[in-house]
């Protein structure tokens, strides 16, 4: 299977722009912006592998996050062209594993990963990825197979005991 609009590398590249409202007291990109930049590149990605508006309708199957982390790198400032990365690094029959990260130019600025699973939108509850979506799901795993793992994939959240604070 081949997905036409798949970039050969498995990695779905979005450019958003920052936004005024998109800034905190502290005059940079607010955290929860960071979210929504990450999650229109996963919206992207959706429309990449063919889970679009017209597939949920049709099909009544989504995807919905159970987990999320993000690591903050770089601040984002107003009017910055900022590049978000989405690719994935893992999915068995109900879940994926999403690993995005956000550049300005060559800035990496932060990274999130998320799981999501597969969703019945009109049982409202989990169920297992049909098979043309799994079969995308595979076609997209396998295209970013030559890649390394990234850097920044599987932290955690936590403070180190005995290591002194910067």
């Amino acid at each position: 299977m081949t997905l036409a609009s798949l970039p050969a590398d498995g990695i779905v590249r979005l450019e958003v722009t920052v936004k005024p409202e998109w800034l905190d007291y502290n005059d940079h990109m607010n955290v929860a912006w960071y979210v929504a930049a990450f999650d229109l590149g996963i919206d992207a990605f959706k429309d990449v592998i063919g889970i679009t508006l017209d597939y949920i309708a049709r099909e009544q199957r989504s995807t919905v996050a159970l987990e999320s982390h993000i690591t903050y790198q770089r601040e984002a400032h107003r009017d910055q062209v900022l590049r978000v990365e989405t690719r994935i690094v893992d999915f068995d029959g109900k879940r994926v594993h999403i690993y995005q990260e956000l550049y300005r130019d060559t800035d990496l600025l932060a990274t999130q990963e998320t799981v999501s699973i597969s969703f019945d939108t009109a049982a409202r509850r989990s169920c297992p990825f049909a098979d043309d979506m799994a079969a995308r799901y595979r076609t997209v795993l396998e295209a970013a197979a030559a890649l390394p793992r990234p850097q920044w994939l599987g932290r955690s959240v936590g403070i180190r005991q005995g290591k002194p604070a910067a």
